[in-house]
């Protein structure tokens, strides 16, 4: 099941579109011009966007465009402009594949099936810097060598990580850790949690956690 965006100008396909991906457990936002998708796309991370290129207020490669400043999610267009001019113009403004229109309903779920196994695959290993996270094994490595760290410390970073970039307050931190007898993690023992995650990662110059003062952390540059 994944978070899918749907950037549709025509209402009957975005309908049939979402119809057909909720019937394989998928949620979809949808949005159908330009601004709107600009406001939409700012609520919630997505793992998979779907983007039709000519929009009443705007252009589908720009927003491709604006999404690459902040993800790295897949991108296909779906679109009636597939000479291979578009073609080779979209994938510079970022995409990663295409979707001809008319196409089948059953042949989009099917390529979002399988962009989303390739993706899912390729999230099992999360690299930064001399990090890495292997979350299929719950393994953290610093420059090669292995790093114990305790099952809040693990979920702390593999929450900021897969934020990297963005602003997370230490309320939306707060309620995303709860310890495993339901004890909710207050504001100082977040703060004992962040000093302890930052001393196993040798990360006393702040180049992986990084504090916002007076509002949470944020991970990376």
């Amino acid at each position: 099941m994944a978070d899918i965006f749907l950037l549709e100008d025509d209402t009957i396909l975005s309908k049939g579109i979402s119809i057909a991906l909720e019937k394989d457990g998928h949620r979809v936002t949808t949005a159908y011009g330009y601004v709107e998708a600009l406001q939409r796309y700012a609520e919630k991370k997505y793992d998979l966007f779907l983007l039709d290129i000519n929009l009443p207020d705007g252009n589908g490669m720009n927003f491709c465009k604006k999404i690459r400043q902040t993800s790295q999610f897949p991108v296909l267009f779906l679109t009636a402009n597939d000479t291979e001019g578009d073609m080779l113009n979209g994938f510079d403004a970022g995409c990663d594949d295409y979707v001809s229109k008319p196409f089948s309903l059953d042949v989009l779920r099917k390529k979002v099936t399988a962009v989303l196994k390739r993706t899912i695959v390729d999230q099992t290993r999360i690299q930064y810097r001399d990090l890495e996270i292997d979350t299929a094994k719950c393994l953290v490595f610093l420059r090669g060598e292995e790093i114990h760290l305790t099952a809040t410390e693990y979920r702390l970073l593999c929450y900021l990580i897969r934020q990297k970039g963005t602003v997370v307050t230490k309320a939306v931190l707060m309620e995303k850790l709860w310890d495993i007898d339901g004890n909710f993690i207050d504001d100082n023992t977040l703060r004992v949690h962040i000093k302890r995650l930052r001393q196993k990662l040798g990360d006393n110059d702040q180049k992986y956690i990084i504090t916002v003062f007076g509002i949470g952390y944020t991970f990376g540059e």
